[in-house]
């Protein structure tokens, strides 16, 4: 009985050692933005994700104007979301635009293998298992129609599902894990 109570604590060790996680805040004016129902209300002005990750490199960002993609995004995995048809699109170095892409068709793909390879502002800490990055976003980007957003410009919200896809041996996504979810509204 002692050998079964010492293997099962090993493995439960090697489980929380081992255990993914993604924080997600939201800041604006140096403020932490509390959520009411995954609705973070927001200034028309630059605010920050603060994400702290530990044993995710990388994850896909779902950001659209679209209630119905975000809804049927958000439940169980189904492979006629937009989103899960297509791979990542891996937004610019360093976050030198201080943007985020808005997109129906694909997600975004941000991650962080080091100091110099990443897609988050210039000064992300940490090492592949544990880091901690800031985005900045003082505009938004619609792919679909190459052109930049002002947040002065946006009405209504922004909804964003931040999750991990989960792969077959021939690459095929075949279910994702959420990792965070939010409607970001902008009031003026």
């Amino acid at each position: 009985m002692k050998k079964i109570s010492l293997a099962f604590l090993f493995c439960l060790l090697g489980v929380i050692t081992f255990a993914q996680s993604l924080k997600v805040v939201i800041k604006q004016d140096g403020k932490v933005i509390q959520p009411v129902n995954d609705v973070y209300d927001l200034k028309k002005s630059a605010f920050q994700f603060e994400i702290t990750a530990s044993n995710i490199e990388g994850f896909l960002v779902g950001a659209t104007t679209n209630k119905d993609i975000y809804a049927a995004a958000m439940g169980l995995y189904n492979a006629d979301v937009p989103w899960f048809q297509n791979t990542g699109m891996a937004e610019e170095l360093y976050n030198k635009d201080k943007e985020m892409f808005l997109m129906d068709s694909a997600p975004s793909y941000w991650y962080y293998t080091d100091a110099k390879d990443h897609r988050f502002d210039k000064t992300p800490k940490g090492n592949l298992k544990q880091w901690t990055g800031t985005r900045t976003v003082a505009r938004f980007y619609d792919v679909m129609v190459a052109q930049p957003i002002s947040l002065q410009d946006l009405d209504g919200r922004v909804y964003l599902l931040m999750y991990e896809p989960v792969y077959n041996d021939e690459y095929d996504m075949i279910g994702k894990k959420n990792l965070f979810q939010a409607a970001l509204r902008f009031k003026d």
